[in-house]
Parts: C-alpha cells; sequence; structure tokens
C-alpha cells in the first residue's frame, strides 16, 4: 500500500519513466519568454536616443534570455490548481522573470561571478568599478520594471494589491536571506560548528523557498481566487519544496561542473554556509577539520582544494545526508499538495520532482 511518505520516494526514483507534460510547460515557457523581449524591445525603443539606457536594457535583455522559466511556470501551476488554465497569468510570470534576472544580476556581484546562464555576468563583461556599477543599475532597472509590469497588469484593484503585497514580501525576505548568506561565511569555523542548523534553515527558507516556490505559487492561486487556509498551505507545501531544491542546488554547486550549470562555480571559494558543510564540520575530526580550514572559504583554492573538500564532504557522509534531506522535504511537500482539494496535482508533482532531479 502506497504510503504518504513514499509518495515522493517512488515518484522521484521512477522519475526517468515518467514524463512531464512538457507541452504545457514548454508553451509557458515561450509565452513568457515572448513577452519578456516584447517588454523589452519597446523599452530599448523609448530609449533609441538616449545610448546609456539603451546599451543597459540591452545588457537586461541579454541575460534574461535563456532562463529556465520556473517561477513563471508556478505563476501559471498556482492558478492552475484552483481551476483557472488560461494565458492571463502571462504578465504576472513575466515581471517575476524579470525580477529573477535582475537579482541574480546583483548575485553575480556577491559572487564575484564570471558566467550566468551560459554568458558573461555584467561585472565580468565590463571591468572594474564600471562593471559592478552597471550591474547595480541594470539590476535596479529589472526591479522597477518588474514592479511596473504589475502595476500595469490588467486586473482588479483588490487582486492588484493582494499580488503587489506577496510580491513585496516575496523580495523583502529575499534579500533578509541574502543578507545572512553574505555575512555568515565571514565568521569562523568554530562559530559555524556551534551555531544552530536553524540559521542556514532560515537562509533556504527567505531566500529560495520565496523567492523560488512560494512567492510565484501564491501569486498564481490568488489570480484563481484560493482561499486563505489554502494559501496558508501553499505556504507551507513551498517551504519545503524549497528547502529540497536549495540543497540540491548546493550539491550541484559541489558536485557539478561549470560547463554543466552554465554559471561560475564559487561556493567552495566563498565558503558558502550549507547544510552539507555544516553536517561536514560537525563530524568531522580534528584533521579534517584542518582541512575544511584551509581550503573551504580560501578564495585561492585551486581545483586539488576543491576536489580534497568534495572528496572529504562525501567521505564523512555530508553528501549522503544532504540527498536524503532532497527526498524528506520533497516528500513533504507533495504529501500537502496531495491532501489538498486543488486540481492538476499530477502536472504540479511532475514539475516539482523534474525540478528536484535536475542536473544543473
Amino acid at each position: 500500500m502506497e504510503t504518504k511518505h513514499n509518495i515522493c520516494y517512488n515518484l522521484c526514483t521512477m522519475f526517468g519513466d515518467v514524463k512531464m507534460n512538457k507541452s504545457i510547460f514548454d508553451r509557458s515557457k515561450e509565452q513568457i519568454e515572448s513577452k519578456i523581449n516584447e517588454i523589452l524591445d519597446k523599452e530599448i525603443e523609448k530609449y533609441k536616443d538616449n545610448e546609456f539606457i539603451k546599451e543597459s536594457l540591452k545588457e537586461l535583455k541579454r541575460l534574461s534570455s535563456g532562463g529556465k522559466r520556473v517561477r513563471g511556470y508556478l505563476v501559471k501551476l498556482g492558478s492552475m490548481l484552483f481551476g483557472k488554465d488560461d494565458d492571463s497569468y502571462i504578465d504576472l510570470a513575466t515581471a517575476l522573470e524579470i525580477f529573477q534576472t535582475a537579482i541574480l544580476i546583483h548575485d553575480d556581484i556577491i559572487d564575484e561571478a564570471d558566467k550566468r546562464r551560459g554568458m558573461d555576468t555584467i561585472n565580468a563583461k565590463y571591468k572594474g568599478h564600471i562593471g559592478i556599477s552597471k550591474a547595480i543599475c541594470i539590476g535596479d532597472l529589472g526591479f522597477f520594471i518588474s514592479y511596473r509590469i504589475i502595476n500595469n497588469a490588467n486586473i482588479s484593484k483588490e487582486l492588484k494589491d493582494e499580488i503587489i503585497k506577496v510580491y513585496s514580501k516575496t523580495l523583502h525576505n529575499t534579500v533578509n536571506g541574502e543578507i545572512v548568506d553574505v555575512e555568515l561565511p565571514l565568521k569562523s569555523i568554530n562559530y559555524h560548528k556551534n551555531m544552530s542548523d536553524k540559521i542556514i534553515y532560515d537562509i533556504y527558507v527567505n531566500k529560495t523557498a520565496w523567492y523560488t516556490i512560494i512567492g510565484p505559487i501564491l501569486i498564481g492561486a490568488a489570480s484563481a481566487g484560493a482561499k486563505e487556509d489554502d494559501k496558508q498551505k501553499l505556504i507551507e507545501m513551498g517551504t519545503n519544496l524549497g528547502i529540497a531544491f536549495q540543497i540540491k542546488d548546493d550539491l550541484l554547486g559541489l558536485y557539478s561542473n561549470v560547463n554543466d550549470m552554465g554559471k561560475t562555480l564559487n561556493d567552495i571559494k566563498e565558503g558558502k554556509q550549507t547544510i552539507i558543510y555544516k553536517y561536514a564540520i560537525d563530524h568531522a575530526s580534528d584533521n579534517d577539520l584542518k582541512v575544511i580550514e584551509k581550503y573551504y572559504g580560501n578564495p585561492l583554492v585551486t581545483s586539488d582544494g576543491n576536489k580534497a573538500i568534495t572528496e572529504l564532504f562525501e567521505r564523512l557522509g555530508a553528501r549522503k545526508y544532504a540527498e536524503d534531506l532532497v527526498t524528506k522535504y520533497t516528500d513533504k511537500g507533495i504529501s500537502i499538495i496531495n491532501d489538498m482539494n486543488v486540481e492538476h496535482k499530477k502536472e504540479f508533482i511532475e514539475f516539482a520532482n523534474y525540478l528536484l532531479n535536475r542536473e544543473k
């Protein structure tokens, strides 16, 4: 008999035989891509006589291309869960996707990343202070454009107010998570050993769960008239799936290569605080800790140092622990959606497993 606990396990392990409804996903991706280009092309045309703003908008458009459109599709899935399956989601989805590009542009400054979506980042393309300055301005421009898209959407004032409230909360939580994520690596390894795992989970919930899962699906659900108790369940579900999504991302950040990911892999160099790292230092011997201190968070770490860390984390069981957590939190999230009286569960579960079994 299939229990709630093994629903996700069964779906995840048989994922190779489960086909996500690509027709819905691909159509949504094409629609969002087209809308992004339409909006940004209009902006570029508006500023055709101002070479500086025009160039910045072209950079925003360049880096907006090639995304997975996960957040945009989740807006559609959020509305489909409550019986609304039309194209009215596109403007809201486009706003979130332009926001996604904007925040990644800022994230690339923080990470000193050279690649994003297989392309040069703005801070790498334009060297030095001008690159950082342009990236800040272009990221800000993306934020403001995304807000304007929502404000101009053809929806009721009540719905617009609700969506802006969710959107603002999503941005606020994301930045709160980023602040901790930036500053925590500056603490000593002794601080990290003694801190609660909750600090890392707070980063996962604020920085990832809200802006990757919760915000988009709440916006879609609100547009379809979801009730308040259902929205609370979606927050709980999105929290679990968002944690799973981030742990999966952390695993890919250690055990993938730059060509697979399409972005610079700097997790070891930055000393990124993850549940993988926390498990490793909590179970490390004194000699293991010396290796971790030598390489993890070292801006000059070499490929040999990266290898030493990834092999050590695997030997200490940190990789396996994280992989089990991905299954655990995915299971919890999918169990919540299975208990809800909503439509299109199959499409949602297939997409959740697509996200959590990705290799890039």
